[in-house]
């Protein structure tokens, strides 16, 4: 079971989200718990509609898709984090809501996703720019599938003082799937560099990958 504290957040959580995402997370997270606007459900609703509204803004094909489609994605995994730390927060927990959750999360991803198909089609080389996209998305999911990735906070990765350090400002020591989400579907858009973001989010999702087939293969006497 994930390790909480007191605001409802993870002990120890990736970096874009300890980062980048809880700082605005954490207020909405303390307004919706007094005043009762919304249910952690129907926050995870808000995150799905902003979600699939992400691949229509990429698909456009213009500087203006892009941003807007990365703030939508940004603003989206906000509130996935928004109604994770809320539920636990109030205690309510559900495998309804666990469920839910998981398709707001794979219905941002597949947005995304098929949204840069789209917009790849109207390069000069679209054919080279959907083949990496396809590439990122497929190994994606067979690590996600493979590792477990989100369904559970992270446990390995480097050990000894930097990881007490990391600890200690709630960061995991390695990255995972929200921070390569984050370079590809929010960074790589927002500055206009979809195809060096797509070769970073393959390259550390391979790595994780391999690590993963590590830790499964080695055997324990």
């Amino acid at each position: 079971m994930t390790a909480v504290d007191a605001s409802g957040a993870k002990k120890r959580d990736y970096p874009w989200t300890v980062l980048v995402v809880d700082p605005l997370a954490f207020p909405l997270v303390r307004l919706l718990e007094r005043r009762r606007w919304l249910t952690p459900d129907q926050v995870t609703y808000v995150s799905l509609l902003l979600g699939v509204a992400v691949g229509p803004l990429f698909a456009l094909g213009n500087r203006g898709g892009l941003i807007g489609g990365a703030i939508l994605y940004y603003l989206s995994f906000v509130f996935d984090c928004v109604d994770g730390k809320l539920a636990r927060l109030l205690g309510i927990n559900s495998p309804r809501g666990q469920e839910l959750d998981a398709l707001a999360d794979g219905a941002r991803r597949g947005s995304a996703v098929i949204g840069l198909g789209f917009y790849a089609w109207r390069t000069d080389e679209p054919a080279t720019t959907i083949l990496w996209i396809l590439a990122f998305g497929i190994l994606s999911f067979y690590f996600m599938e493979i590792s477990g990735a989100e369904k559970q906070t992270a446990e390995g990765g480097l050990g000894g003082r930097w990881s007490k350090t990391l600890a200690r400002r709630r960061l995991l020591p390695t990255p995972g799937m929200p921070d390569v989400s984050a370079i590809v579907f929010v960074i790589g858009p927002l500055v206009g560099a979809i195809l060096p973001a797509l070769y970073v989010g393959i390259v550390m999702v391979a790595f994780g990958i391999l690590l993963t087939f590590r830790r499964r293969l080695r055997v324990k006497d």
